[in-house]
């Protein structure tokens, strides 16, 4: 069984695997246990480092362009997680070019299920409300020179919202396949917008056009939505003196569906359940 994880550059997809290749390593999440990894996994280890050392990863460690595929076995049911190569580059290019890499593609049509990483802290902000100097005049009521620049750029997919973004994709990956797509959908960063009751309420607040696409499609999309702090907190603001000495993979956390703190295996778990 595959899985494979979507998402645009720097949604949280590799710092979702690092926190739960150091959970699985030191056993924080149940019965599953890692059976192998393949190609070059170094940038695990190299991870839990620079979360040790309260670091972000570095975009030069995660984009490479090899395949990183881990096996994880819960039982006898085993699945494999798998980045395609460069996903990000990839799937802002696929967006943004309406140009749809067949690996990519294909990968998502053969797949038992699939994680799409959105980025919490990129969509917390109210929109900038209108006022002198960000373009607009509310006396005349006319733009001024950077608005009237920016209203005259000629509209590409670039501009398109996250969610209209996510449901062009799925929208795409369901149009090459005939079966269903269990999705579970991972809110990463989610320590900066906790004070949500459940990831569910984040996604109809924030991604209200997404969240609807996901409801009106649940035959071929059946969907649970997790929050992610695979940092367990903002390393730029400082850790709280009772976090900064915890060991990176119990400082780390997931909620779930319903709201309650799981295990960072729980989006696996439920995919593996919900393709059986």
């Amino acid at each position: 069984m595959k899985l494979i994880l979507l998402g645009e550059q720097a949604t949280g997809k590799s710092s979702f695997l690092v926190a739960l290749y150091g959970a699985l390593v030191n056993r924080a999440v149940g019965g599953l246990r890692i059976v192998r990894t393949i190609d070059d996994v170094e940038f695990l280890s190299r991870g839990l480092v620079a979360f040790g050392r309260q670091e972000s990863l570095r975009r030069t460690e995660i984009d490479s362009d090899a395949q990183l595929l881990v096996e994880i076995a819960e039982g006898d049911r085993a699945v494999t997680l798998q980045i395609p190569d460069r996903s990000g580059e990839l799937l802002r290019h696929m967006l943004d070019a309406r140009v749809w890499d067949p690996d990519i593609l294909e990968q998502s049509r053969v797949a038992a299920g699939a994680m799409l990483f959105l980025r919490a802290d990129r969509l917390a902000a109210e929109p900038e409300p209108i006022s002198p100097g960000n373009g607009v005049d509310p006396q005349a009521g006319a733009p001024d020179d950077f608005g009237r620049e920016q209203a005259e750029r000629p509209w590409s997919p670039a501009l398109m919202p996250p969610d209209a973004r996510s449901v062009d994709l799925l929208q795409s990956l369901m149009d090459r396949r005939s079966e269903p797509l269990p999705l579970a959908i991972i809110v990463s960063a989610w320590d900066r917008v906790s004070e949500y009751g459940s990831p569910r309420d984040w996604l109809a607040d924030r991604l209200a056009l997404l969240d609807q696409f996901l409801t009106a499609n649940a035959d071929r999309l059946p969907s649970a939505v997790f929050g992610v702090s695979a940092q367990g907190g903002d390393f730029s603001a400082g850790l709280p003196e009772q976090l900064a000495g915890e060991d990176p993979w119990d400082r780390a956390y997931l909620i779930a569906p319903d709201g309650q703190g799981s295990t960072m295996a729980s989006p696996i778990a439920w995919l593996m359940d919900a393709t059986t």
